[in-house]
Parts: structure tokens; C-alpha cells; sequence
């Protein structure tokens, strides 16, 4: 084409062009645009969700160190050496086992002395019987007056009395004998030892410590405005920090009816738990305890972030057709992260969860 030819056919394209540019600002521009025109011109980038349907549990939560169901202290109720040491820190040790073993030379002794008071005393009563009973049928046969009867039944009557004295001095000489063996009062673990071979006990003295941790407990704060909603039996779930992933069954066992503290307003509440057979959970272990209060099998529930209100007037941003539509919401369960839904949303929608600050209702949106 000649260049003549050129210049006499542009003012046809512009006119071609104008018109087209003008056709697209008159359709892009016009009343009553669709909602899919304006989200491919501003669309806003943003991640949704789809509302979800499964169990879901409100729960209480709180921290606190393991202790031991039970935890006893071991003293001494003797006095003297150590003459053996019979078990180890960690050892397992049933109720009645001995620990440790104290000189028991002179208690055996006093042992013997009062078995032998005792013979003696059980003799002169056997003879003090006898008496009295001889002078009881010469009394009734009058030969003898009743000074003498008397005379023989006070006999008989002291005769008793030492038996009795006597018996009690065999049972306290054979307590103190038993005394020298130190046993363990309960089934349990050993969680420190205090003494060794050759060191002088005194009667009160620490020699070791047992703990019972085929149950455990853990005592927790409970705020006022939660303690309410917590029960006697209540089922809870422990975890702790040194076994990821590890959930351990729990009830709740006591409940305060007082303030811990003059200050705040917390209750103290103790959680049991079943400990295994390998004793995984050891007293002075931090927990992490979650108390049911309620729960539902089939809730619809969206993730805390979803919310763009408080829980006083919760709303969230539902995807349509690429467009951000406000729904108000009704709530019901609520875990650490995710709510339940009762009204304002049916199952299968899309809920915004990323991107929502500034959304505006009938935005238009990308999401993925």
C-alpha cells in the first residue's frame, strides 16, 4: 500500500478504535453491571474456608504441676545406728517392705526381759487364782474367816494387775524392737533416700521419701467466672510438654469452695489421672489440663479468626459468586479456636478467614 493510500484510510481506523474504546467504557460503565465485571476489576485477594461440620467440645483450661496421689514422708520412731540401707532412689517398694534397719541389739534384749516378767507375772496370778480359790471353799465350809477370803482375792486382783503391766511392757519392748526396721507405709516408688550405713538416727528423723504414682494429680486455679461451670467427675484431657502429641485421660476429683487467694478470684480444682504401667507421668512434670463442660457430636463451626466483630454481635464475610457478602451469626460452643455456629450459615459455605479487615459487604474478592 502507498503511502498516500495510508494517510487517507487512518482517520477510518480511529474512528475504529474510538468507537471500540467508547463501547467498552459504555458496557463497563453502564447501570445494573454484573457482580463478575467487578471482581475483574477489583477483585481483593483473600483466603476462605469452608464452614465444617464434626465434634466439637467447650472446654477450661488451665496449667499445672503433676503431683503424686499420695506422697509420705518416712521418719524414724528409734533411736540408734544404721545398721543397713535396703532399697535406692527409683526403687518400687510395697506397703510394710523395710527401708532401712537400726542396731536392734538392746531392743532384743528388752524383748527378753519382758517375756520374762511377763512368765513371772502369769505364774504368780496362776498361784494367786489358785489361792483364792482354796480359801473360798474353806470359807464356805467355815473354817476360815472372811478376813482371810478377802486377803486372797486382793492378792488375786494384783496378781492381774502385774499380768496386765506385764504385757503391756512385752508389747512396747517388742514395738520398739519392730521400730528398728523402718518400713514403707504405702506401695509406692522411692523418691529420696536421707540416711546411710553408719549414721545415728534420732526418733523423728527423716530417712525417706515415698510416692504413689500409679495415680496422679494436678492441681489447678480456676478462674470465678469459670469455676461454675466445672463438676465433680467432669472428663478432662491432660498433656504435657516432654510428650508431643501424648493426650492422657483425666476426671476431675475435688473442687474448692474457697479463693486461693485474698487478692484474686480463683478455686482451686484437682484433676486425677490414671498413670501407665511404665509410670510416664512423674510428679513435678507441667501440665496442661482441658476440663469438658460441653459438648456436641455433629456442630458447625468456623475458626475464631473468621469473626470481624466482637462475640457481642458476631458476624463473618461468606463468599458468593466471587462477591464478599456479610452474614450475623449466631454463636454457641466455643474452644481456643474455633466456634460453634447455631444460625447464619449452612453447611458447605465459604467463610473468609484471612484478608477480612477492610472488607467491605458485596466487595469483590479472589480466594483460595
Amino acid at each position: 500500500m502507498s503511502r498516500s493510500s495510508i494517510l487517507k484510510s487512518r482517520p477510518v481506523w480511529i474512528g475504529v478504535i474510538v468507537l471500540a474504546v467508547a463501547s467498552v467504557a459504555a458496557f463497563t460503565n453502564r447501570p445494573g453491571r454484573t457482580d463478575a465485571v467487578q471482581a475483574v476489576a477489583n477483585a481483593i485477594a483473600v483466603e476462605a474456608t469452608p464452614v465444617t461440620i464434626g465434634p466439637l467440645a467447650e472446654t477450661v483450661s488451665a496449667v499445672g504441676t503433676i503431683a503424686a496421689m499420695r506422697d509420705v514422708v518416712v521418719s524414724s520412731e528409734t533411736a540408734g545406728r544404721v545398721t543397713a540401707v535396703a532399697v535406692k532412689v527409683g526403687d518400687r517398694v510395697h506397703e510394710g517392705q523395710p527401708l532401712i534397719i537400726v542396731d536392734d541389739e538392746l531392743k532384743v534384749v528388752a524383748v527378753e526381759q519382758a517375756k520374762a516378767q511377763m512368765l513371772a507375772a502369769q505364774t504368780s496370778l496362776k498361784k494367786a487364782q489358785r489361792d483364792y480359790q482354796r480359801a473360798e471353799t474353806l470359807f464356805k465350809s467355815g473354817d476360815i474367816p472372811d478376813v482371810e477370803l478377802e486377803g486372797n482375792r486382793l492378792a488375786m486382783h494384783a496378781a492381774e494387775a502385774q499380768e496386765k503391766g506385764a504385757a503391756a511392757g512385752l508389747r512396747a519392748a517388742e514395738r520398739q524392737l519392730a521400730d528398728t526396721r523402718v518400713k514403707s507405709p504405702i506401695n509406692g516408688l522411692v523418691a529420696s533416700r536421707k540416711v546411710e550405713i553408719g549414721e545415728m538416727l534420732s526418733p523423728g528423723r527423716e530417712v525417706a521419701n515415698i510416692i504413689d504414682v500409679s495415680t496422679v494429680k494436678v492441681r489447678l486455679s480456676i478462674a470465678e467466672e469459670e469455676i461454675g461451670l466445672i463438676s465433680l467427675n467432669q472428663a478432662a484431657t491432660l498433656r504435657i510438654d516432654s510428650r508431643p502429641g501424648e493426650v492422657y485421660g483425666a476426671s476431675v476429683y475435688t473442687i474448692g469452695s474457697k479463693t486461693e487467694t485474698t487478692t484474686g478470684h480463683t478455686y482451686p480444682v484437682e484433676v486425677v489421672i490414671r498413670n501407665r504401667n511404665a509410670f510416664e507421668l512423674k510428679a513435678g512434670m507441667f501440665g496442661r489440663v482441658d476440663i469438658m463442660t460441653s459438648s456436641a457430636p455433629e456442630a458447625m463451626s468456623i475458626s475464631r479468626e473468621s469473626l470481624v466483630s466482637d462475640e457481642s454481635a458476631p458476624a463473618v464475610f461468606i463468599v458468593e459468586d466471587h462477591v464478599a457478602r456479610l452474614r450475623h451469626v449466631k454463636l454457641g460452643l466455643r474452644t481456643a479456636d474455633r466456634f460453634q455456629v447455631l444460625d447464619g450459615l449452612k453447611a458447605g459455605d465459604l467463610v473468609v478467614s484471612f484478608g477480612q479487615k477492610g472488607l467491605k459487604d458485596g466487595a469483590a474478592v479472589q480466594y483460595k
